[in-house]
């Protein structure tokens, strides 16, 4: 596993716990528009912070089990999900709520350059 792989999985723990356990504090840090006390808003953070786990495992499982292969489309689909995630953020760009925008588009900038240099630039090592 990689250096970005590692950091990855750190913040993606770290994002996932927030859903699950802070939905409200991250619906305010993040939107302006967010009404407190939103209860759907708040149960929806908690399934994506499920589903992020369950993602960071498999990626965790693929990157220390994995092929060469599949380490290699695993950092192809990072790109792609990061990358997604950057266009989400400028799409709605008016709902969002600085300073913490710039941080998220910030960090999803830095992880699909990460993946997309790591993908371009990885090598099997029995070869």
């Amino acid at each position: 596993m990689t250096v970005l792989d590692t950091i990855d999985h750190v913040a993606g723990a770290g994002y996932a716990l927030q859903l699950l356990f802070m939905g409200e504090k991250f619906m305010s840090d993040n939107f302006k528009n967010y009404t407190p006390n939103n209860g759907g808003a708040v149960t929806m953070c908690k399934f994506a912070g499920v589903f992020i786990i369950g993602m960071r495992l498999l990626n965790y499982y693929a990157q220390t089990k994995g092929n060469f292969e599949t380490k290699k489309i695993f950092s192809f689909v990072g790109a792609v999900v990061w990358g997604l995630c950057g266009v989400i953020t400028l799409a709605t760009w008016e709902d969002a709520n600085p300073p913490y925008s710039y941080v998220n588009l910030a960090l999803q900038a830095a992880f699909t350059a990460g993946y997309i240099h790591q993908y371009s630039t990885m090598k099997d090592k029995n070869n």
